[in-house]
């Protein structure tokens, strides 16, 4: 099992149009593969956003990690020069 978050803040101003294309989002993870998607929302940072959800494979991962990263209408929404920050994580083997 692969946990996979992604990280962005969304441009204040962009917001509206940002929560919109998210509202989707769990379909269209899902149907990709993805489980358990959640998105969050900071606390602390208003318009800073976390999604995680679990895949079975690195194959799976990199597909999605490919489709959000291409996903223009999404991304301009994000604010800052490195928009989406997508990561991988299996479980520590202590």
């Amino acid at each position: 099992m692969i946990t996979v978050f992604i990280e962005y803040k969304l441009e204040h101003e962009k917001r509206a149009q940002g929560l919109l294309l998210l509202a989707d989002m769990a379909a269209r993870m899902e149907g990709m593969g993805a489980k358990q998607y959640r998105s969050l929302e900071g606390v602390d940072q208003p318009g800073l956003f976390v999604e995680a959800f679990d895949v079975d494979t690195m194959e799976q991962y990199e597909q999605i990690k490919s489709v959000r990263l291409a996903d223009r209408d999404f991304c301009n929404c994000v604010a800052g020069a490195g928009k989406l920050h997508v990561w991988a994580f299996r479980a520590a083997e202590l």
